[in-house]
């Protein structure tokens, strides 16, 4: 029976049991879509990445595929972050990047001291909503603002009442940002819960596959957003994607495509920014650069939990 090098990574996170796990399995042949499911159901994890190198010897060059327990997702941040660990600092790569082909584009990972830079797309298209939910809209960043019913109830299961100040589309990622206000404290977005059942119910994923629930504090100390070094974080989030198969996710690299532009526009400010996903329990630290107008450089540590292998 054939086994194959499988590893568990926590990615986003400088010490091990936080940030966000990812397993990454070196199967050098391609398997049907079927089977990298069946794989990834039986992990259980927010995603599963299968690197597949373009020659049989590494995987220096290669495409990249992950899948939730449920659906295949077109870009992961973590178990990019992950794989990238995996093929540095486990199967000792030499080369200074990795390009991996995937369903968004290329993208670009190099080592940087102990950290990896991933240079993502930023999500560029977007649309704002009106809601009743909202009682006064403090920020005016998109013009269009149509109004969906199912937007205002997940509005009304994602945020304390009369928290949530602005609402935003990220179109390509299909990641819906709601922005609560800039007092909001780190316990009451701790206190959020994901209502998955309800959200499925209200929505068909058809729109949104993601929420992301955002502030940018204002006064982070006070407010509990600082670092163990005492350092201040720009801006915060967690995020729920039911629809993809997972109640909330701890660390979500792919969100930044969205927060990071989101955020710089917002803020009128170019960055650098330092964020912070608040997981319950976890949590995940992202450093998030802009290289150019399209692209983001999005910085992250990982750790080798688990060694194994799977016999298929």
């Amino acid at each position: 029976m054939p086994s194959y090098k499988a590893y568990l990574i926590d990615a986003f996170t400088d010490v091990k049991f936080a940030g966000n796990q990812a397993a990454v399995c070196l199967i050098p042949q391609k398997l049907s879509d079927k089977e990298y499911q069946q794989i990834a159901a039986e992990f259980n994890l927010s995603e599963t990445a299968y690197p597949l190198p373009l020659d049989t010897e590494n995987y220096e060059t290669g495409g990249l595929r992950w899948f939730t327990p449920t659906v295949e997702i077109a870009l992961c941040g973590h178990a990019t972050l992950a794989t990238s660990h995996v093929i540095f600092n486990e199967i000792g790569n030499k080369n200074p990047d990795i390009t991996f082909e995937t369903l968004s584009g290329d993208l670009i990972v190099r080592k940087h001291n102990d950290q990896f830079v991933m240079n993502f797309p930023q999500y560029k298209k977007w649309v704002s909503y009106e809601s009743d939910k909202i009682q006064n809209q403090t920020l005016n960043l998109y013009k269009n603002r149509p109004k969906e019913s199912f937007i205002d109830k997940i509005v009304e299961l994602l945020t304390p009442p009369g928290k949530c100040c602005y609402i935003a589309l990220a179109v390509e990622g299909k990641k819906l940002l709601l922005v609560l206000d800039e007092k909001t404290t780190k316990s009451e977005l701790l206190s959020l819960t994901h209502h998955s059942n309800e959200l499925l119910l209200a929505h068909d994923g058809s729109v949104v596959r993601g929420v992301v629930v955002t502030l940018s504090p204002k006064d982070p100390k006070s407010q509990g957003f600082i670092d163990a070094n005492g350092k201040s974080f720009d801006y915060v989030s967690r995020y729920f994607a039911p629809w993809a198969g997972v109640n909330e996710d701890p660390a979500t690299g792919s969100a930044q495509c969205a927060l990071g532009p989101f955020w710089s526009k917002a803020k009128q400010s170019k960055g650098p920014f330092y964020a912070f996903q608040c997981y319950p329990g976890r949590g995940a630290q992202f450093t998030i650069e802009f290289p150019n107008e399209d692209r983001v450089n999005i910085y992250g540590n990982a750790l080798t939990v688990l060694r194994g292998h799977i016999e298929l």
